[in-house]
């Protein structure tokens, strides 16, 4: 029993569903509660423990229905039973007296034969758990699996009775090897379904991650051909947001306040009855972000401000600026229009014309250098290619003076940094730090290092 609940639990984290050790064993002693035998108790106990949101309720009901799918035997067990015939035959029959057909010897075939269900279906998940079908990863490997399922319910007893029943003379053990071949092809064809099933709970976790992991690990210009990108790059965001919301609570403990302490304690003759805490103040980052929406430059701006403003629970100020030949805020859009909308807003209307970074600074400067303080990020993402013009590094200095960092974000390999138009070399010695950012890995990484930096 618990080795067929931790297949199912594996099999869901594969598919999506967060399940922590502790819900794994509020779902044992649920299991433990109802059993196996009442499929729809069953789902509903397993479901209360497990699934926690709508979507994870989602799948887990679409995991759960292929996980525990024997319904074929249902099907088998009615065509075992068949309806007496009327009386008016018997009487005509030679011998008034039936005689009853014989009785199955193998314990595999008086499961299939005699046996429920629900005792069916338990015998396939323990058989499945024997055979190890879990670890099934390409779809050839359902031929074996299954031979090793039936195997471990007893098929070589089972075919030795059957082939001794159909060369026997007696016509109960004719008849009841026929029965048993015919449960036999039944279970064949049920334990093929469900290793099948196995290998779609089981191998979809393991794609899910390896896409995943090929992904983070693409550059963001050709993630367009993923349709799946976006939803790793929330995941990847909520995941941020539950690291730096945990270190922000322990820092907000503070360091026991010696003095405050004691003088707070003077009533209860020195008795420490009460203590204070030198507290830390936490200062969500205040963010400006200026992307270059121009050419190839514009997917790495899409992912940038799609991490941003994903989280919004650990930086709650975020300005940004698109350009290409001149600048232009646009938070307006972000804060009216849902994040998708408002990336493809930015992009679509801003997208066109020649790069010009010292137009783009002189606009920046203009509008809101005044603004800039001591609490705030400016992140510029672009590859610093100025088609030649003046790239007004004055500007950038007088931005960097006034900020708390000053961190750039190129697209390009290093290799590639002042060579031909590319301003890079002449911008770099005003940033706090600037670093190539290619993939999701790397942009994940800078932004863990803006939270962790920032407080």
């Amino acid at each position: 029993m618990d080795r067929v609940m931790v297949d199912f639990v594996k099999a869901l984290r594969g598919n999506g569903v967060r399940i922590a050790t502790s819900e794994t064993l509020d779902a044992m002693h649920a299991l433990q509660a109802v059993g196996y035998r009442d499929r729809r108790r069953l789902k509903t106990a397993l479901g209360v423990t497990l699934a926690k949101t709508e979507e994870e309720k989602s799948r887990f009901d679409a995991c759960f229905d292929q996980f525990f799918q024997f319904n074929d035997f249902e099907q088998f067990e009615d065509n075992q039973k068949p309806e007496p015939p009327p009386a008016s035959l018997l009487q005509s029959l030679l011998n008034p007296t039936p005689q009853p057909g014989a009785e199955p010897q193998s314990e595999l075939g008086q499961l299939l034969l005699q046996g429920s269900p629900q005792d069916i279906a338990q015998s396939m998940a323990q058989a499945a758990s024997a055979a190890n079908v879990r670890d099934i990863r390409v779809i050839t490997q359902k031929g074996l699996y299954g031979r090793r399922m039936m195997m471990a319910m007893g098929l070589e007893a089972l075919e030795q009775e059957m082939w001794a029943a159909e060369t026997a003379e007696d016509p109960s053990q004719a008849a009841l090897g026929q029965q048993l071949r015919q449960a036999r092809e039944r279970l064949r064809e049920e334990v093929k379904h469900y290793v099948e099933r196995q290998y779609l709970l089981q191998a979809s976790g393991d794609s899910r991650a390896l896409r995943e992991s090929v992904m983070r690990e693409t550059r963001l210009e050709n993630l367009r051909e993923f349709k799946d990108v976006q939803s790793l790059v929330r995941k990847l965001a909520k995941r941020l947001v539950a690291t730096h919301s945990r270190r922000r609570k322990v820092y907000q403990r503070g360091k026991l306040d010696v003095r405050s302490t004691i003088r707070h304690n003077i009533p209860y003759s020195g008795v420490l009855l009460e203590t204070h805490w030198k507290t830390k103040r936490v200062d969500k980052p205040k963010v400006m972000a200026i992307c270059d929406v121009s050419g190839s430059v514009s997917q790495y701006s899409r992912f940038l401000l799609m991490f941003l403003y994903s989280l919004t629970e650990v930086i709650s100020n975020v300005r940004a600026f698109a350009f290409s030949s001149d600048l232009m805020e646009v938070t307006d859009w972000f804060e009216r229009e849902n994040l998708d909308t408002a990336i493809d807003l930015t992009l679509d209307r801003l997208g066109g014309g020649s790069t010009d970074y010292g137009r783009s600074l002189d606009t920046f400067t203009t509008l809101c250098l005044n603004q800039v303080d001591h609490r705030t990020t400016v992140i510029m993402l672009g590859d610093a290619r100025n088609n030649y013009g003046d790239p007004r590094t004055d500007l950038l200095q007088a931005v960097h003076n006034r900020a708390r960092q000053l961190i750039w974000l190129n697209p390009e390999s290093r290799l590639r940094w002042g060579s031909g138009d590319s301003e890079m070399k002449r911008y770099q010695p005003y940033c706090t730090w600037a670093e190539p950012c290619q993939s999701l890995n790397q942009l994940e990484r800078f932004i863990s290092n803006l939270l962790r930096y920032s407080q």
